[in-house]
């Protein structure tokens, strides 16, 4: 048996060769902490820990500790995909992805038809006693397809033919989420479609178009002068781009006829989605209806001050005037509990990491498929963020988008930690 002092001896051996004399540590081991991406693991770390306390303040009070355990199940069961991915071969990974993204839509295609409706959405699939949505798998599975196809050598974004096919791998999985339907994670697939479309270098015309047209939708909502005025805009911005006469014209056509089409479309609308546009529109017309959740979380938001009322002890959140709080207004509760600092170190760390990945994908400049991969990521995240921020100061309209790595809910969660997975692989690569 080895005596205490040997074992003492040893360990202060071994810290000072690691800490005084590096150059004696085995060249393995200097080689694996080399091509561990550290800022990455900071910034995530800390992301699942303001993630964990926030669902937990939110949810104890109320008796639903299993809301905090589920959590916590979801993150050991995403920090070992995560492990498990980091480690995946490149080859392994654009080999798999076209399978991968071969089960994301037939998991897609099995919701609508034994999926389980929840707030007016056919988005769940029950297995096994466990329930989990397929959106998320096919958030991972489009992103990593896309990232291989665009990547073979000789295709280019502004070839017409790669730019179709391209949107036709993002649009399939987006029509069968609109199928069940959830339009805030559609709009995710949206949001990566722009953000492949913006780093791929399409042509200037073709990224603005995704932009604009959503916009014009909006205008519509307001009255027949902001549309107008909406559709003279994006026509100037059109023709500043100088594009072909012909493209011009059609692209103006599409931007008209989106304009127009859209107030017929919002009557098409079911009443939950019609009053979600409205609360965003207009929140103080129906305080107790529609805008309930953003006045009290904008009143939460507001009440935290500077540095907050402490852990457990912000009025809107613990009495549950906030509903699910735990979820689409997570940010409510660091942001009251912990005030402007706390929101401040929140956002700090979330959008650090989100820049984190995107200095990344412009690191892999010579290597397409990492820096496909890693802008699809970063933009999903963006996305994600920027909405749910934007939700929860009533700058963005409710439509359901989780905090990335924040926010309860174990699909996005275990989704968002396979996303890190590949981040370290892609860091591991660097040369």
């Amino acid at each position: 048996m080895l005596s205490a002092d040997w074992s003492h001896s040893h360990c202060r051996g071994v810290a000072r060769m690691v800490l005084f004399e590096p150059e004696t540590v085995p060249r393995g081991w200097r080689r694996a902490v080399r091509r561990v991406d550290w800022t990455l693991l900071l910034l995530l770390t800390l992301a699942l820990g303001f993630g964990l306390i926030a669902v937990y303040s939110a949810t104890s009070s109320a008796g639903m500790h299993h809301f905090f355990s589920r959590q916590l199940f979801s993150a050991a069961v995403g920090t070992g995909l995560l492990l498990l991915v980091a480690r995946f071969p490149r080859p392994w990974l654009e080999r798999f992805a076209p399978i991968a993204y071969g089960v994301g839509l037939l998991l897609l295609l099995l919701v609508l038809l034994l999926g389980r409706t929840v707030y007016g959405s056919k988005s769940w699939l029950s297995f096994a006693g466990f329930s989990f949505q397929p959106v998320e798998v096919a958030k991972v599975t489009t992103v990593l397809l896309l990232a291989r196809f665009l990547s073979v050598e000789g295709r280019s974004l502004r070839q017409l033919s790669t730019l179709v096919k391209a949107l036709a791998l993002i649009g399939a999985p987006t029509g069968l989420v609109l199928l069940q339907p959830d339009a805030g994670s559609a709009l995710v697939f949206f949001a990566l479609c722009v953000g492949l479309l913006l780093w791929g270098k399409a042509h200037p015309l073709v990224v603005m178009m995704p932009v604009l047209l959503p916009l014009v939708a909006l205008l519509s909502l307001l009255g027949t002068v902001p549309l107008l005025l909406g559709i003279l805009a994006g026509s100037v911005g059109i023709f500043l781009l100088r594009p072909h006469p012909i493209a011009a014209v059609v692209c103006i056509a599409i931007v008209t006829g989106t304009g127009w089409g859209s107030s017929a479309l919002y009557q098409m609308l079911k009443p939950h989605q019609q009053a979600r546009i409205q609360s965003f529109l207009r929140p103080e017309e129906d305080p107790q209806g529609s805008g309930y959740h953003i006045i009290q979380s904008v009143l939460a938001i507001g009440s935290g001050g500077l540095t907050g009322k402490g852990f457990q002890q912000g009025t809107q959140t613990q009495l549950r005037f906030i509903p699910k709080q735990w979820t689409d207004f997570i940010f409510c509760v660091p942001a009251e509990e912990f005030g402007f600092l706390g929101a401040v170190l929140v956002l700090a760390v979330l959008f650090g990491l989100i820049w984190h990945v995107f200095s990344l994908a412009h690191r892999f400049e010579h290597d397409p498929f990492w820096s496909l991969l890693l802008a699809g990521i970063g933009s999903i995240w963006f996305f994600h963020t920027a909405v749910n921020i934007g939700m929860a100061l009533g700058l963005a309209p409710v439509i359901g988008l989780p905090l990335p790595l924040l926010s309860a809910g174990g699909s996005a969660l275990v989704a968002n930690l396979t996303f890190a997975g590949l981040v370290f692989n892609a860091y591991r690569h660097l040369s």
